[in-house]
């Protein structure tokens, strides 16, 4: 029985990641994405985020992007209590929103999250189930390289180091390989970076789920280097043996994107 349960649990991981490699990208997108991946070629990425720094609108508050948002999970996360309490204070600046896709949509009818790879315990998870796994809260900052940061964010989620030790990470695996739910966009680190202690799969931001167009069901949050580490709409989680440079870091960026050390 525990043979077929393992079996099972692998059979649905693997179907969750393969699902998450099938890019819907359109037509218009695509072009879109080529147009954007030539000017970041062409201009380098330093000049790029000089170029977005100097159309900056200034970004929106979170209450404007969770009154907005799209996503449809149900039931909501109920916070901790010091999530609830806010324990930072509130978020202190705004968020600008960046993507590479046309920000996609979730429902909790058909939202999966997955682990897989080089793990003895590879498992699927449905919106309910993921919700009853044990969560933490922290304080920590947000930092783009674009150059704006947001201060103080109260996260509340599942320690990424807690997702692994549950999964049982195979000698082989030296990387942890994420997946954006967009389909499109991935990222990287290395065992011992993911293995830190405020590295977070994050569902709730100041008390409340994380909205649609910050990233939300769910989120990575890696508060020691810029954003682009931490993949919105996280949906995949897969342990590999050889380096994945993400979707910035194969347009340039640095894979090495510590805040006030990567020139990214």
């Amino acid at each position: 029985m525990a043979s077929e349960d393992a079996t099972a649990g692998r059979t649905a991981a693997q179907a969750v990641i393969a699902a998450l490699k099938e890019s819907p990208i359109t037509r218009a997108s695509f072009l879109r994405l080529v147009a954007g991946v030539l000017l970041v070629i062409a201009v380098g990425p330093a000049f790029y985020r000089w170029i977005k720094g100097a159309f900056d609108t200034g970004g929106s508050s979170t209450a404007e992007y969770v009154a907005n948002d799209g996503n449809r999970m149900l039931p909501p996360p109920a916070p901790l209590p010091d999530s609830a309490a806010v324990v930072g204070g509130g978020a202190k600046g705004n968020f600008r929103i960046y993507t590479v896709t046309e920000i996609p949509t979730f429902s909790s009818d058909t939202w999966k999250f997955a682990i897989s790879g080089l793990v003895d315990k590879p498992n699927a998870w449905n919106w309910e189930q993921f919700l009853q796994m044990k969560r933490t809260v922290q304080v920590s900052d947000f930092h783009c390289v674009t150059g704006w940061s947001v201060y103080q964010c109260t996260w509340e989620g599942i320690p990424l180091k807690q997702l692994l030790a549950v999964a049982g990470v195979q000698t082989s695996a030296k990387f942890v390989k994420f997946y954006s739910g967009d389909k499109v966009y991935t990222d990287a680190l290395s065992l011992s970076q993911a293995n830190g202690d405020d590295i977070m799969v994050a569902v709730l931001m100041d008390g409340k789920p994380i909205p649609q167009q910050l990233g939300g069901p769910v989120r990575l949050i890696v508060p020691q280097m810029y954003a682009y580490k931490s993949v919105k709409w996280l949906q995949g989680i897969e342990l590999i043996e050889k380096e994945h440079m993400g979707y910035w870091e194969v347009r340039g960026y640095d894979n090495d994107a510590c805040v006030g050390k990567s020139n990214a």
